[in-house]
């Protein structure tokens, strides 16, 4: 199973990553790409602590799916229930947004498990550590293919 703990797994997202420009266009979904960018380092500050969001109402739904989705190769579908909080609408900065991405997903392979600080996602409840890890892939994951890379 893909890890943002893992050096491989984290050189891979950093690499695609890099392969973004300002004119990379979505195949999906309503965000540009710095949209995304700004979008996926919210999702990664969940784990951390540093981004709060509400438990999603439909969050029973995703306590029964946790298991079918975050462990196992299945991908994340298109356009799939974000919380409110990281909805991102407003223009950003692409440079920005791609150096912020680039940092916090080094510091959280750096800060491996001991970085966790959140143990509850809004869509799948209760996380261990090694499940956030595997989600902060997943989601990364999920948007670079949203854009091509």
């Amino acid at each position: 199973m893909k890890t943002i703990f893992s050096e491989t797994d984290k050189n891979e997202i950093i690499q695609r990553v890099e392969k973004l420009t300002n004119e990379s266009k979505a195949l999906w979904g309503k965000m540009n790409v710095s949209q995304m960018l700004a979008h996926v380092n919210m999702g990664a500050q969940l784990s951390t602590g540093e981004a709060e969001v509400r438990i999603l109402p439909i969050s029973f739904i995703g306590q029964f799916l946790k298991k079918s989705i975050i462990h196992s190769e299945r991908q994340f579908s298109k356009n799939s229930p974000t919380s409110p909080e990281i909805k991102v609408v407003d223009e950003k900065d692409f440079n920005k947004e791609k150096a912020n991405l680039i940092a916090i997903v080094n510091r959280l392979y750096t800060n491996g498990q001991n970085g966790v600080k959140s143990e509850k996602h809004p869509f799948f409840g209760k996380m261990t550590k090694e499940e956030w890890g595997i989600l902060g892939y997943k989601h990364a994951d999920h948007h670079l293919r949203q854009f091509g890379v």
